[in-house]
């Protein structure tokens, strides 16, 4: 892993390193506030889409907004529903922008199943937590935290880097 991000060519850095001071800061602010930034998304995805055109040029950006798509709309369809924020929309399209330019549209189905699984976990151990505490189980959890352990465990598990 570490051999493949010291080869990586300095763009493909750029746009890890985007992913990773988004997700790392939306932890934060959404286990604090219950809040994911527009100012930390929007400058993530705007770099992240740079650095993927500078990479491969408009084929690679339309591969990784196939991704960003791919990893968005069901979270988007969540957050018609009301079950979901908007801020969890854009960290996943992020995260499926950067996977997709990384190894194509099929890795983020990984990060799906990644987000899904932790999504599912975190509930459960919240909803324990409450339960132990003698509190009403949790309406909502923070997302943010499922979302970067499912995106962590799906680029260390098989989504190669650029």
């Amino acid at each position: 892993m570490i051999e493949e991000w010291a080869a990586a060519p300095l763009p493909a850095r750029i746009a890890l390193l985007a992913l990773g001071f988004a997700l790392a800061v939306s932890v934060v602010t959404d286990l604090r506030e219950r809040r994911i930034l527009n100012a930390v998304t929007y400058p993530a995805l705007l770099l992240s889409a740079v650095c993927v055109l500078w990479l491969g040029g408009v084929s690679l950006l339309l591969e990784a907004a196939l991704g960003a798509f791919i990893c968005a709309a069901p979270l988007a369809v969540a957050m018609w529903r009301g079950w979901m924020g908007a801020g969890d929309v854009k960290l996943m399209a992020l995260a499926g922008l950067t996977a997709g330019a990384a190894s194509g549209w099929p890795s983020c189905l990984t990060v799906l199943v990644g987000v899904a699984v932790a999504g599912g976990l975190q509930a459960l151990v919240w909803i324990a937590a409450s339960r132990l505490r003698g509190r009403a189980p949790p309406r909502t959890i923070p997302y943010a935290l499922s979302i970067a352990a499912g995106v962590t465990w799906a680029f260390v598990s098989g989504i190669a880097l650029f």
